[in-house]
């Protein structure tokens, strides 16, 4: 069952959502030597760079991928590698070789294959990764990662990652991780603001397993699913 942590604003979250990782960072290095997390662009990355960016933990023992990427320059300003490295990766020290970004000098179905090598460099050659923590959004039509609405994306059950070359958002090619990985992880956390995604918000909670809301298939029984929103985004919960 998802829990769910509703905060009074940004800042408030910000700061509940940073306890949340460094209790998780410090129990996975502990346990397991390394702390792997997958993040995601849009406010999410705002949220986690606010969140992170003044916390000292043990940096060098992150591995940190991408929950899914557009297939542009890491320089272009849609990449969710540029946009986490302005509110994140330029301010604190994860060794750059420990943030797994993709390969756009190839063609967008190699680089989900390479990409896909770059899971197995760390979690090794195992039926799926284990994350400790993936931090996902959510857009206005329920989508995750870049797994959209009734998609066939979404009966995947194979791969690790995925391309798609016809998202119904520009730009149009992507890469992103698969629902196999995102209900394997020993948690995932959706950071969720505003009151424009309280109807999105009711309806994950209320239609699971739905593929028109691709939120709602992140039924986790691997792991724990945590909701952190602000109050205009939960009002209407049950």
């Amino acid at each position: 069952m998802a829990k769910y942590h509703v905060l009074d604003g940004v800042e408030t979250l910000s700061a509940n959502f940073a306890k949340f990782i460094e209790d998780l960072s410090r129990t996975s290095i502990s346990d397991h030597g390394y702390f792997a997390i997958g993040l995601s662009g849009g406010s999410s990355a705002n949220i986690v760079g606010n969140a992170l960016s003044n916390t000292n933990l043990e940096w060098a023992k992150w591995h940190v991928f991408f929950c899914d990427e557009r297939f542009v320059k890491l320089s272009d300003t849609d990449s969710n590698y540029n946009s986490l490295k302005a509110s994140l990766f330029d301010k604190v020290p994860i060794p750059r070789d420990q943030i797994y970004t993709i390969n756009t000098e190839t063609g967008i179905e190699e680089a989900a294959i390479d990409y896909s090598k770059k899971l197995q460099s760390l979690f090794g050659d195992i039926k799926l990764p284990k994350f400790d923590l993936l931090v996902l959004g959510m857009g206005p039509d329920g989508h995750i990662c870049s797994l959209f609405p009734n998609h066939p994306l979404l009966d995947e059950k194979d791969k690790w990652v995925a391309f798609v070359a016809d998202s119904p958002k520009p730009p149009p090619k992507r890469i992103t991780l698969t629902l196999p990985v995102l209900n394997n992880a020993k948690a995932v956390c959706f950071t969720v603001t505003g009151g424009s995604k309280a109807e999105m918000v009711k309806n994950v909670q209320q239609r699971p397993l739905d593929k028109n809301i691709p939120a709602s298939m992140v039924q986790n029984s691997q792991g724990e699913v945590h909701w952190f929103m602000d109050k205009d985004a939960a009002k209407l919960l049950s």
